[in-house]
């Protein structure tokens, strides 16, 4: 949550001619109702079946998407994303990603309502608890890595093969 994952991939899809999937975006779609409403009515489980469900059941083709924070450590969705291509993981520390969402509280459920010390406790809880599937990605990326320019290099290589 708010490494860039959809900055940084939209210009990555378009660099690579490539369609660009913000997995949130098409569950609000599909279901007609925002992911901040879903939390707030029928729960993060039942977001995450959603999850779930989209990434198995994705039939597109030379796409990039962007997934929530969470996707890949719930339901075995790892290997399902493993299925479908390379993965790519934002690193940025937690201090970092605290003051960039900052900003942006009150738009994201699971961050509504923390003072600036619980945000940042929050962030750091929440890497140690996913970073082991994060850690599973084909590319990990500090920030001197996420740029186009450095991506295009390297993920065409994988393209091709």
């Amino acid at each position: 949550m708010g490494s860039g994952k959809t900055t940084l991939g939209k210009k990555l899809a378009k660099a690579l001619e490539f369609e660009f999937i913000d997995t949130d975006k098409k569950i609000e779609e599909a279901f007609n109702i925002s992911v901040n409403e879903i939390f707030k009515t029928i729960g993060e489980d039942k977001f995450r079946e959603l999850e779930t469900l989209f990434i198995t059941t994705f039939k597109g083709e030379r796409a990039v998407i962007a997934t929530g924070g969470g996707l890949p450590c719930f339901n075995e969705n790892m290997n399902s994303l493993k299925d479908l291509g390379l993965i790519l993981y934002l690193n940025r520390p937690a201090k970092e990603l605290a003051h960039r969402l900052s900003q942006s509280k009150t738009k994201r459920p699971l961050l509504a309502n923390k003072s600036d010390n619980e945000l940042l406790l929050f962030i750091k809880n929440q890497l140690n608890e996913r970073e082991e599937y994060y850690n599973q990605a084909d590319f990990i990326l500090d920030r001197d890595k996420q740029t186009v320019n450095y991506l295009l290099q390297h993920v065409k290589k994988h393209l091709k093969q």
